[in-house]
């Protein structure tokens, strides 16, 4: 490939009446890719968009075949940077029971854009209701099958793969994206039927005029951040040891969406200088990570009760119903997440080891060198030297990280350069607004935080961010309240400061740049509005 020919991480070209979202995506699969991070995963991703809707009778099968046109793809990138297709999520919409277009803007993108119409259709109404149901029934038990085998893979190829040569290495990064298409299908459905479990709970707390107990509703459910923290707790009292830790969670880390990312397996730094904030909690505090799953879940139960004591007692039998369905499936969107991770850190460790043969092949200059070349690259076989296109592709990259997408957009987006810290205090009185998602009030010193692997807060403190992977939980573990740029009411990072009993207003869209870091704050759950309170 020459620099002359298609960049595959960038689009020139796109309908201007075509709309896109950084939401959700984007923290899937958050900042600048490299070229092996978006190419590994943009074709089993579009597949397993395909596959879910076919599994539900959305799709027929003339729609497996993914378009060549982005305007007819789920998702692509524009500038490094991950985006997703709200028109073809409108599309899908528009044709299932349940839902709608601005049920789907709202829950999976965290907003609803003006102008926004629910032009629903019922023809596909007839295959759904025979297919759906079957998928959904079979879905929790499949999921956490899949999961299980996805950790005995995980531990069973990694020691192996350090002794192999390119093709073997080949063969590993092929497996872990066939694995990570699988997972993917089952994971897209999980976050398809939670959205619509969601969106009817909110209904109800709406009709019965409960505000700030949806909140309450979507809490203790139990999810893979919840181990991370009880195990993170364990490891600093010494109940358990750092390699036990790092085969159950290792496959986390720093910016972990992104393929290029080093793990806590390869580099534990960041959890082992954390320990010292979990070691002195006691078994019995209310702040221990078990405690705070176990007083979550007894407030989901009692929201529940609240809601049903306002129906009829025919209806109070469906809410028991919905209300368990959506603590599972919730369980299982986090659960989804922390699978794909398994793929990505198997394929982490092929294509370094992949990058070291190609350094001793004077290939390449530096291991790490080869997250630079795509995967068609790779797999056609790396025969002469790519240094030069590295270079360019490593230029490209660095350049993509001093922007960043808008959050909504139509047709080609204007890039924005990043945010950078405030310099000067929000003045007192100052109000940043988002969506209430987790309920609770909490006033303290607000850090501002860009990577969680250089901060260190202290109790008390409230954690301002952009947006959360699974990497933030000991953070969380650490923080009084949580505030976020992006995302709705399902983002990684509400649900886990739901399950962890933290106030949280997510979606606030420029919170971290207007909030400078070390000013006096107020949060407050159950209204969505972040206060600035007095000066750094």
């Amino acid at each position: 490939m020459t620099e002359a020919e298609p960049d595959p991480l960038d689009n020139s070209v796109c309908d201007p009446d075509v709309a896109w979202t950084t939401g959700n995506v984007a923290e899937a699969f958050p900042g600048v890719s490299t070229a092996l991070g978006f190419t590994f995963i943009h074709l089993p991703m579009e597949r397993a968009f395909r596959h879910m809707f076919l599994s539900l009778g959305v799709f027929t099968k003339a729609d497996l075949p993914v378009p060549e046109r982005i305007e007819d793809q789920f998702w692509t990138a524009f500038a490094g940077r991950a985006a997703a297709n709200i028109s073809m999520f409108r599309k899908v919409a528009r044709v299932t029971p349940g839902t709608s277009a601005t049920a789907i803007e709202q829950q999976l993108f965290g907003y609803v854009r003006p102008g926004t119409v629910d032009d629903n259709s019922a023809r596909r109404y007839p295959v759904i209701m025979v297919k759906a149901p079957k998928t959904v029934i079979r879905l929790p038990k499949r999921h956490d099958a899949m999961f299980a085998e996805l950790r005995r893979w995980r531990l069973e190829t990694l020691p192996k793969i350090g002794g192999l040569d390119a093709q073997g290495c080949l063969a590993v990064l092929a497996d872990a994206r066939d694995r990570f298409h699988e997972i993917m299908v089952l994971h897209l459905v999980v976050a398809f039927v939670s959205s619509g479990l969601a969106d009817q709970l909110s209904a109800m707390v709406t009709d019965a005029n409960l505000p700030g107990l949806e909140a309450r509703l979507l809490s203790g459910v139990g999810s893979d951040e919840n181990e991370v923290a009880l195990d993170l707790w364990r490891l600093a009292r010494q109940e358990i040891d750092l390699a036990t830790f790092l085969d159950r969670h290792g496959y986390h880390g720093p910016n972990e969406g992104q393929l290029h990312s080093v793990t806590w397996r390869e580099d534990p730094g960041p959890i082992l200088a954390r320990l010292g904030d979990y070691r002195d909690i006691p078994a019995d505090s209310p702040r221990a990570p078990a405690n705070r799953s176990a007083e979550q879940a007894r407030l989901r139960q009692e929201a529940a009760a609240e809601l049903a004591a306002t129906v009829s007692p025919l209806k109070r039998l469906a809410i028991g119903k919905l209300t368990g369905l959506a603590a599972r499936f919730l369980a299982l969107r986090e659960q989804g997440k922390a699978g794909y991770l398994l793929t990505f850190d198997v394929a982490k460790a092929a294509a370094r080891r992949l990058g070291a043969l190609l350094v001793d092949r004077d290939v390449l200059d530096d291991p790490s060198d080869v997250f630079h070349l795509t995967y068609d690259d790779l797999a056609g076989g790396v025969g002469s030297d790519r240094r030069a296109l590295v270079k360019h592709r490593l230029a490209q990259y660095e350049e993509r990280c001093r922007y960043q997408l808008p959050q909504a957009w139509e047709g080609i987006p204007e890039l924005i350069p990043v945010a950078a810290d405030a310099e000067t205090d929000a003045p007192a009185g100052t109000q940043v607004t988002g969506v209430a998602a987790s309920g609770g009030v909490a006033e303290g010193r607000a850090r501002v935080v860009r990577d969680p692997a250089t901060v260190e807060l202290e109790d008390g403190d409230i954690l301002v961010c952009e947006t959360t992977d699974p990497s933030w939980v000991p953070l969380f573990l650490v923080a009084a309240a949580v505030v976020t740029d992006y995302g709705g009411m399902l983002s990684h990072g509400p649900i886990v400061a739901r399950e962890l009993g933290l106030p949280c207003v997510c979606g606030t869209e420029t919170g971290s740049a207007r909030i400078r870091d070390g000013q006096r704050i107020r949060v407050d759950g159950d209204r969505g509005i972040v206060e600035v309170l007095e000066s750094a």
